[in-house]
């Protein structure tokens, strides 16, 4: 069964503002979660027994603040919880052993963002072609053009759940 699909995305200008802001409100949780975690693991070396760790978990919402960052109301709460949750998922390979620990995130031009089924849909078109469709209610992106319309048509077939990962040039 396929879980997700990866594609290249065509946005148009004011999407791509969008989307690069979106990537932006993502960016910036990631980084703050990589900022808290260093800085409650030097508390800990240095204020708490030995053997006692700083928490690890996937709360945003002590970021989204009206005075300190009010750009974050402005992007889905699905969104900031997805960027927690790759960072909680990376620390946990981290501690494991699988992976290195989570590194601050750069604006470069490799930027992705990932969309759940929450902010994303397929309708059937009148010409019978598959549109995606991007946003909520309040945030709502409209349709993306995708390079890859076929390919697109036949993956949809066995998508039940999981995410979209598209890039924005």
């Amino acid at each position: 069964m396929l879980m997700g699909v990866r594609f290249k995305a065509d946005p148009t200008e004011n999407q791509k503002l969008i989307l690069s802001q979106w990537m932006g409100c993502a960016r910036f949780v990631w980084n703050a979660k990589c900022a808290e975690h260093d800085y409650q693991t030097k508390f800990a070396k240095r204020f708490l027994p030995i053997g006692t760790y700083a928490e690890i978990n996937q709360s945003y919402s002590q970021y989204k603040s009206k005075e300190l960052s009010p750009w974050l109301f402005d992007c889905p709460s699905v969104i900031l919880r997805n960027s927690t949750s790759n960072w909680y998922q990376t620390m946990q390979k981290f501690l494991k052993g699988q992976c290195g620990r989570p590194k601050r995130k750069k604006k470069g031009s490799s930027e992705s963002i990932y969309l759940t089924r929450e902010l994303f849909s397929f309708e059937k078109g009148s010409s019978g072609k598959w549109k995606l469709l991007i946003g909520s209610k309040k945030h709502n992106l409209g349709k993306l053009k995708q390079s890859k319309r076929e390919e697109l048509e036949k993956m949809t077939v066995g998508i039940d759940r999981g995410g979209v990962r598209g890039r924005c040039k």
